[in-house]
């Protein structure tokens, strides 16, 4: 896709003014158990990978929140965070690299010591595999899911003072490697346990080093969902599970005039998808960094990744780690799930497979673009799928899918950093579900698009032997460089 920074000028045609105030939308304001006060704070999701990878591959591990409460040191009513919507669902897969905005307080919380924080879990579904290490992909019948119902977290140890004026943030991240059990020799993941020990840590914001700018928290990127608002000064993106961001423009935002799945040029308007990469500022306001229109209707979309290689020009599986239900007659509603097991057949048309560069270019040679046949499809690659007919899952059989669009998305894994330069590092320990190559090199990127950075500095090279986790596009082991990156989190 070609990018330019007249995003202003793609904005100006739509017509509708904001039904919000610029900034965080009202849902974001403190209904419940408020006092009156005057510091802000902002809550992010991140998630620590499991280090050294075990040879069970974590395709999901699905999240639904359902509170965040702070508690005074000194006793008293604890301040209720409201979350950026009543049904939370998040992938922590996709937050090894990425962060999720939870929901924020504003000048709302009263000044003074905090000794606990309390996070609400109503459910979490890991989904996994196992494989040999002989090629890539899972191993045929080995996708398993284990559950569990409920789970309240609080960190062993936190403490956060808050002044007034104050505008901060908080980020909460979960240990994926301490909340499940998995055993040995089957390499089978037996139980998941939120509320173990360490499980849930915390961070204040923004990182120690990152490529933040002064006044900003956190990265809040591939945001997708419908336009529910649009101005050639902020744009609103809804999503289906996890609530609405309004994120202002400004001179340095990325725009493009290309709406991928359609694979046609486009112009910005209310009811198109979208996919927004943004930054939370201090205040609590959003900040647009790049508008990646991916269709000019809505409908609904499911992106996730890719379980094994196909077999047939026409089918593959996938596991979801996203859901987009259309705004009017969605055929998916809620019968679908993240973590969820879904089996694809194309019917394509006239459509043909298109890569979501984001602008970040060039990009390796492959297969990919232009096909119609699921065989140039990789184990390991996230796809987002326009879905034309939906039949739900029995006990046996997994949700079936017919899509008219495949666009290659951005994979999320972690790995041991083994050499590294400015511009490219090399990953190993990879999850065995990438197969056997020992190393992937990572293309990182400066300029206009750029890669995101958290845990490093633009410029400088990560730390050989350290843990570091990126959201790229994934083009196979064969391939050189193997990832392009549009975010990079290295781990100390």
């Amino acid at each position: 896709m070609n990018r330019s920074k007249a995003l202003l000028l793609i904005l100006l045609t739509a017509s509708l003014a904001l039904a919000a105030c610029s900034g965080p939308s009202g849902s974001h304001v403190c209904t419940v158990n408020c006092t009156t006060g005057d510091a802000t704070v902002s809550f992010t999701l991140a998630a620590v990978p499991i280090a050294p990878q075990p040879a069970t591959s974590i395709l999901s591990f699905a999240v639904t929140l359902n509170g965040i409460k702070l508690t005074p040191a000194t006793g008293g009513t604890d301040v209720n965070v409201p979350l950026n919507t009543s049904t939370f669902v998040v992938d922590l897969t996709r937050l090894q690299s990425d962060s999720a905005f939870a929901g924020q307080v504003l000048a709302n919380i009263p000044a003074g010591t905090y000794n606990q924080i309390t996070v609400g879990i109503a459910s979490a579904v890991v989904t996994y595999c196992t494989n040999a290490g002989v090629s890539a992909g899972c191993d045929p019948l080995s996708i398993k899911q284990v559950s569990e119902p409920f789970a309240t977290i609080t960190p062993a140890t936190f403490s956060a003072t808050f002044t007034s004026g104050q505008q901060t943030g908080i980020q909460i991240r979960f240990d994926i490697g301490k909340a499940l059990t998995i055993n040995t020799v089957t390499q089978a993941v037996t139980a998941v346990n939120l509320g173990a020990t360490n499980v849930m840590t915390t961070v204040a914001l923004p990182p120690l080093l990152s490529s933040l700018a002064t006044g900003q928290l956190d990265f809040v990127e591939d945001f997708t969902g419908v336009v529910t608002a649009a101005s050639a000064t902020s744009v609103t993106v809804q999503t289906s599970l996890r609530g609405s961001i309004t994120a202002n423009v400004t001179p340095t935002t990325i725009g493009s005039p290309n709406c991928v799945i359609d694979n046609k040029a486009c112009v910005a308007t209310v009811g198109q998808i979208a996919s927004i990469d943004t930054v939370l500022n201090n205040d609590g306001t959003f900040s647009l960094l790049e508008y990646d229109p991916l269709s000019e209707t809505s409908a609904d979309v499911v992106e996730g990744i890719v379980t094994a290689t196909p077999l047939t020009s026409n089918q593959f599986d996938i596991v979801a780690n996203d859901i987009l239900v259309a705004s009017l007659g969605s055929v998916i509603g809620t019968s679908l799930g993240v973590g969820a097991p879904v089996h694809v057949t194309l019917n394509l048309g006239t459509n043909f497979f298109v890569i979501d560069t984001k602008g970040l270019t060039p990009i390796p040679a492959t297969n990919f673009q232009g096909s119609q046949s699921a065989t140039d499809i990789l184990p390991g690659q996230t796809v987002a799928l326009r879905v034309t007919s939906f039949t739900a899952a029995t006990a046996t059989v997994p949700a079936q899918i017919t899509v008219d669009a495949v666009v290659l998305r951005f994979t999320r894994v972690a790995g041991a950093v083994s050499s590294a330069t400015s511009l490219t590092f090399n990953m190993q320990s990879l999850p065995l579900f990438f197969g056997p190559t020992n190393s992937f090199q990572t293309q990182l990127y400066s300029g206009s698009p750029s890669t995101y950075f958290d845990g490093i500095t633009p410029g400088t090279n990560l730390t050989v032997g350290n843990t570091a986790a990126t959201r790229a596009l994934y083009f196979g082991p064969t391939v050189t460089p193997a990832f392009t990156a549009a975010k990079v989190r290295q781990f100390q």
